[in-house]
């Protein structure tokens, strides 16, 4: 029994312990770009050492534990976020960050677990799946949405809402609910750009002045004219198949630790790496997709799935976005990306998927 649990685990583990790897070394490259890189390495250290004893604690704690207590940290991350506007630092124009002593650490990270964790159990332990827990699932998604809004992070918004899709669509719910909600967002989508194109002046006074700056970053990507994007442009196509080498001097990119992580591997590394690294997050969201089709426990099935949503925005986001193909939104790369806030919630979420796809529960 033990050997067949193992044999699941492992390949999983052999992934992310490669993405953890690949990102220690990228962090030492990140040094020899600029010094604002210097301490990268050391921190990113220190944030592996302490996520992966979390995601072990968290995989050894009793499923009915977690998902009993899912709703008081549902609710306390609300909290947090709310708290985090009000007292936060604002870097890079958002207030997403409570910063202590030299430490940053980012709730909305953080919090996509409990919420995760607090939907599945709302849909498990619902008979009915009608319209009514519908609207309560899009309630518990708008708080915190709303929330990470005002920061603003739109990235991450975009983030919960197809968590949300990915739970609504593990469930027995309608399908046509869903349909007509994606329906009005488009139809509200295109009101909204084609206002934001054709007449300026009005979107300005209806959104305000920093919302349309906000709008216009946004969407750099179509004439290139972002400094860090031409940087991260110019560096990859001179990278080669086998990069620049970690301690040669490469071209400054303003993020290339976090949102340009994938841009950093190749300078690094080469092509080549740019390739093994998508193949690596490839195996991941098959093994993800593969476990939800054989998981029978309605909650586990839910996880799973607004799991596979989420890394299929955030894998496909970042890798497009550091490529010029999709706006920059400052979506990290799970894993590979520098910072405690994202390695720490991944962790703890693979801890709690581990957990699933070795449980016997999980199949009844």
């Amino acid at each position: 029994m033990k050997n067949i649990v193992l044999q699941k685990k492992l390949p999983l583990l052999i992934a992310i312990t490669s993405l953890l790897i690949m990102s220690l070394l990228n962090m030492y490259g990140a040094s020899f770009i600029s010094d604002l890189y210097s301490q990268a390495f050391k921190k990113q250290c220190l944030w592996i050492v302490v996520s992966l004893i979390a995601a072990f604690a968290i995989y050894k704690v009793n499923m009915n534990v977690l998902l009993k207590y899912s709703g008081l940290f549902y609710w306390l991350g609300c909290l947090s976020l709310v708290l985090v506007l009000k007292f936060g630092a604002n870097i890079n124009g958002a207030t997403s960050w409570f910063k202590i002593g030299g430490m940053s650490f980012q709730p909305s990270e953080l919090f996509k677990v409990f919420y995760l964790l607090h939907i599945a159990k709302v849909i498990g332990n619902t008979k009915k799946h009608d319209i009514k827990l519908f609207i309560k699932i899009l309630l518990l998604t708008f708080i915190p949405c709303f929330l990470i809004f005002l920061e603003p992070d739109t990235g991450v918004v975009v983030m919960y809402i197809l968590m949300m899709f990915g739970l609504i669509w593990s469930s027995k719910i309608e399908k046509k609910y869903p349909i007509i909600l994606i329906t009005s967002g488009v139809v509200a989508a295109i009101s909204f750009f084609g206002l934001y194109f054709l007449n300026g002046d009005l979107f300005t006074k209806i959104f305000g002045v920093s919302f349309f700056y906000r709008m216009d970053r946004l969407l750099s990507f179509k004439n290139v004219s972002s400094y860090q994007l031409t940087n991260a442009l110019i560096g990859v196509g001179s990278s080669g198949l086998f990069g620049f080498g970690l301690t040669h001097k490469k071209m400054y990119i303003p993020e290339v630790t976090t949102d340009f992580v994938f841009d950093l591997t190749i300078l690094n590394f080469g092509l080549i790496a740019g390739f093994v690294v998508s193949a690596i997050y490839a195996f991941i969201l098959y093994i993800l997709y593969k476990s939800l089709k054989v998981t029978k426990n309605k909650i586990h099935k839910s996880i799973l799935a607004g799991s596979l949503f989420m890394m299929i925005f955030q894998i496909f986001e970042h890798i497009f976005m550091n490529l010029g193909l999709t706006p920059i939104t400052g979506i990290t790369l799970p894993f590979l990306s520098y910072g405690g806030s994202s390695l720490l919630s991944y962790c703890l979420l693979f801890g709690v998927i581990l957990k699933i796809t070795t449980n016997k529960s999980s199949y009844n």
